[in-house]
C-alpha cells in the first residue's frame, strides 16, 4: 500500500520529528550559538562530526544497488563538500578534538553501515533529516556569520546549505521520497530510524557544549573526516609540518589538486601526518609500512615517485620542527631512498629524466606548468606497474587520456610516453 493515499511520507516523517526537532533547539550548543557564546572548538567539533556522518551516508548511498533511493543523495550537491569547505578555514589553527564528541560520533557512523547492510532503505531516515538540516541551519546562518564571521571570512557552507536553491532542491527531494512504494512497516520503521538519529544527535550535540572535562586530543579526523581512526602525531609542531609537507608534494604534482581536489587535499593532510608517526617505528617496519602505503596509492591512481618525494618533503619539514628528533626522522629519508632504488631498477634516472623531459617538451611545458611532473608520473607508473603494482597504469591513464579534460596533443603526448617507458623496461632485460 502507498502511504500517499492518507498522508505522504514527507508530512508524516515532520509529524513525527516535531518534538524531536523543537528539543534540539533547546540544548546549550544552539542556545549558546544564538548568543554569541559558542566558543570555536565547539563550533569545529560541530562541523567534524557532520563531515564525519555525512561522509558515511554519502559512502554507503553509493554501495547500494537500488538506482531509484541512490539518487536520492547522489543528484544533489554533496554536504560532505560543503562541511570541507568550512573546516579547510581552521587547517593552520589546529583545533583539538573533543574525544567524547569523538566517540559519539563513531557510534553514529558505525551504525550508518550498519543500516546499508541490514534495511538499504533504513538509510532515508538519516537522510531526511541531514537533509532537512539545509532549511534549519538556514535560520541560524547570521548566528554563525556574527560568532565566527572574521575566523571564517565570513563564509559558511554548511549552514548556507544550497543557498537560493535550498527551496528547489528540497521541493526536489521531497516529491521523490514521497513517490516511493513503501508499505506501511517500512513506512513506520523508517519514522522510528529518524527519531532515533534524532536522539543521537542530542546526545552528540551535548558533547559539543558546554565543553565538559573531558580529553582533547589529536586526530585523523581532525585533518580528514574520511580517514577513520589510524594514528596521527601527538605533537601540534609535527602536525603542522606533516600539513605543510603535504601542501608541498601537491604543490610539486599539480595533476592531484586537478584529479581529487578536496577530497584528495583532505587525505594528502591525513596520510603525512600517519607518515609522520612512522620515524617512531624500528627502520624495518617503517619500510613495510611504506610499502604497503605506495602500493595502495600507486593501484588508485598515485605513482609511487610522489610517495617518495612526500617522504622527502616531509623529513625536511618535520627536522625544522622539532629539532630534538632529527636522528629519529632519518628513516623516513631512507625509505624515500628506498622506493627511489626501486623505480630506477627498472629505469635508470638518465632514461626517466629524458622521457620526463620529452613528454615536458610535446606538451608545451605540460600546459604551461598548469600539469607540471606529469611525465614523472607516467614513467613512474610504468615503474610501479614492472614492481608488480598491477593498476599502476590503468589507474592513471583514463583521467590523462580524458579528451573532453585534454588537448589531442596531450593525449598523444601520453599514449607515447608510456609506450617509451615500456619500450625502456624491454631494452633493460
Amino acid at each position: 500500500m502507498n502511504q500517499s493515499l492518507h498522508t505522504t511520507l514527507m508530512d508524516s516523517l515532520k509529524e513525527a520529528i516535531s518534538e524531536r526537532h523543537a528539543r534540539m533547539e533547546t540544548l546549550p550548543f544552539i542556545v549558546a550559538l544564538k548568543n554569541g557564546q559558542l566558543p570555536l572548538e565547539s563550533y569545529v567539533a560541530q562541523l567534524r562530526a557532520m563531515a564525519v556522518i555525512q561522509g558515511t551516508l554519502e559512502h554507503e548511498f553509493s554501495q547500494i544497488k537500488s538506482g531509484e533511493i541512490r539518487t536520492l543523495l547522489l543528484d544533489r550537491p554533496s554536504r560532505l563538500v560543503h562541511l570541507r569547505r568550512d573546516l579547510s578555514v581552521f587547517d593552520k589553527l589546529f583545533v583539538p578534538d573533543i574525544e567524547a564528541a569523538l566517540e559519539h560520533t563513531r557510534n553514529i557512523a558505525e551504525k550508518i553501515r550498519r543500516y546499508r547492510v541490514e534495511q538499504p532503505t533504513d538509510l532515508l531516515g538519516i537522510l531526511y533529516v541531514l537533509q532537512g538540516t539545509t532549511l534549519g541551519n538556514a535560520v541560524h546562518l547570521p548566528d554563525v556569520i556574527k560568532g565566527f564571521g572574521s575566523q571564517t571570512a565570513g563564509t559558511a557552507h554548511f549552514y548556507a546549505g544550497y543557498g537560493h536553491e535550498t527551496g528547489k532542491y528540497w521541493l526536489e527531494f521531497s516529491r521523490a521520497m514521497n513517490a516511493l512504494p513503501m508499505d506501511q512497516d517500512g513506512y513506520q520503521r523508517l519514522i522510528q530510524v529518524a527519531l532515533d538519529f534524532f536522539d543521537q544527535l542530542e546526545a552528540l550535540y551535548s558533547t559539543f557544549y558546554p565543553i565538559k572535562n573531558t580529553k582533547k586530543v589529536f586526530t585523523a579526523s581532525m585533518l580528514n573526516p574520511e580517514a577513520g581512526d589510524h594514528a596521527v602525531p601527538s605533537d601540534v609542531r609535527e602536525i603542522e609540518a606533516a600539513v605543510a609537507a603535504a601542501k608541498r608534494c601537491r604543490e610539486e604534482f599539480p595533476y592531484f589538486d586537478e584529479r581529487y581536489q578536496e577530497r584528495g587535499r583532505s587525505f594528502s593532510k591525513s596520510d603525512a601526518a600517519w607518515l609522520a608517526t612512522l620515524a617512531d617505528l624500528p627502520q624495518a617496519q617503517l619500510l613495510s609500512q611504506v610499502e604497503w602505503l605506495g602500493r595502495v596509492l600507486g593501484n588508485r591512481g598515485m605513482p609511487r615517485i610522489t610517495l617518495e618525494r612526500q617522504l622527502e618533503l616531509l623529513h625536511d619539514e618535520l627536522a625544522a620542527a622539532v629539532l630534538g628528533k632529527i636522528d629519529q626522522y632519518k628513516g623516513l629519508l631512507e625509505a624515500a631512498t628506498s622506493l627511489k632504488a626501486d623505480r630506477h631498477k627498472y629505469i635508470e634516472e638518465p632514461a626517466f629524466s629524458r622521457l620526463a623531459r620529452e613528454f615536458h617538451v610535446a606538451t608545451d611545458g605540460e600546459l604551461l606548468g598548469r600539469f607540471k611532473r606529469t611525465g614523472d608520473l607516467i614513467v613512474s607508473a610504468v615503474c610501479d606497474e614492472q614492481a608488480g603494482v598491477t593498476e599502476a597504469v590503468t589507474s592513471l591513464l583514463p583521467w590523462l587520456t580524458d579528451a573532453e579534460r585534454f588537448p589531442r596533443q596531450w593525449i598523444v603526448a601520453v599514449i607515447n610516453t608510456v609506450q617509451q617507458a615500456r619500450k625502456s623496461l624491454k631494452d633493460k632485460e
